[in-house]
């Protein structure tokens, strides 16, 4: 129990670092962002890779190493080292104004179960029954029937 409370606290840690210390990084786009909305989630692909959801009504995250859900506005996959994470920015970085627009509208290719969008490296799709995954960086999440696993 000891170990899972100190993966805990280092991964919430290390989230909660790294928007500070990488805020040059976190704005740079050099290749334009994509973006698109599936379900809650108003979602952007920067040029470096970068994946945000912005969700339009809370979910809650599931990691493997924590035993308890917990609710979160948005999702992150930033950095190569860390999981998929909630950031702590402010207002709703990943949408326009206005809204974004479906992802059958920009996909890039059609899967078995919808549509996919492939941009900067990272891959968005929707997925079985209304699922939804992201994968950049290593890293990636899956959401199905509110939770976000990660």
């Amino acid at each position: 129990m000891k170990r899972t409370i100190r993966k805990f606290a280092g991964v919430f840690a290390a989230a909660a670092v790294a928007p500070v210390l990488l805020a040059g990084t976190a704005q740079a786009d050099d290749g334009g962002a994509v973006y698109f909305s599936n379900g809650i989630m108003q979602c952007s692909i920067t040029g470096d890779g970068a994946v945000g959801c912005d969700l339009t009504d809370s979910m809650k995250i599931q990691y493997s190493f924590l035993p308890a859900l917990l609710p979160v506005r948005n999702i992150v996959i930033d950095q190569s080292w860390l999981p998929a994470h909630p950031s702590f920015a402010g207002g709703t970085p990943h949408t326009l104004p206005g809204g974004n627009p479906p992802l059958s509208e920009v996909k890039t290719g059609q899967g078995t179960w919808g549509a996919f969008i492939e941009h900067a490296g990272a891959r968005c799709e929707s997925g079985f029954h209304g699922s939804f995954s992201c994968q950049s960086k290593g890293r990636g999440f899956s959401t199905y029937s509110g939770i976000i696993t990660a």
